[in-house]
């Protein structure tokens, strides 16, 4: 019986190339409130859908910016290419976040013992590890008279730690050693402090 048919369709099957492919303007953020504008290089598609990673509305744009309100984690930026029939890639990139440490130190407090300014302590804001720290207080001479290596407690005047020996009146020197929180850099500040009663 070696009947036989043949049929054969032109163009039936169409494939189309799209490839998802962007660039941020910057791979690191060091701050929060920090722009960054994404270079779509994405190729054989019409629309995009922009996930940004941090929670906030997508985007259609194709080229579309994008301001980082927090910097407190790494973001999974994710681009969906579409073509004219709906086929799909995907593309992501990662934007890292370098945390710079950001502090304030006083120059003067007044451990008199009223409500106000009764201790001296820095200021940290971000970007430190708490558990690599390290406050020195010393006098004209250069002796060290008052350490701490926790952040949270700051120095009330006392001399070698005893609360019932104060010291007086006067100019001391300080030096804070600590480390960064994303980097583990080191830093060495120092600096003076006025005591007033």
């Amino acid at each position: 019986n070696g009947c036989t048919s043949t049929e054969t369709y032109l163009d039936y099957i169409y494939v189309e190339d799209v490839m998802a492919a962007f660039t941020p303007s910057t791979w690191e953020l060091t701050g929060a409130n920090q722009e960054v504008q994404f270079l779509n290089n994405s190729s054989g598609a019409v629309n995009y859908l922009w996930d940004f990673g941090d929670g906030t509305p997508s985007s259609v744009e194709e080229n579309p910016s994008h301001t980082y309100s927090s910097a407190v984690a790494n973001f999974s930026v994710e681009l969906i290419a579409y073509s004219a029939l709906g086929c799909t890639d995907t593309a992501y990139r990662i934007i890292t976040v370098k945390e710079e440490p950001i502090f304030y130190v006083p120059n003067t407090f007044s451990p008199d013992g009223d409500e106000f300014n009764q201790y001296f302590q820095p200021i940290f804001t971000s970007g430190f590890d708490p558990f690599d720290f390290k406050l020195y207080i010393y006098n004209r001479w250069g002796e060290l008279i008052w350490t701490s290596v926790d952040a949270s407690e700051g120095w009330d005047g006392s001399y070698g730690n005893d609360a019932t020996k104060l010291v007086q009146d006067g100019t001391y020197s300080w030096k804070i050693e600590f480390k960064a929180l994303m980097t583990d850099e080191k830093f060495l500040v120092v600096g003076h402090v006025n005591v007033i009663r």
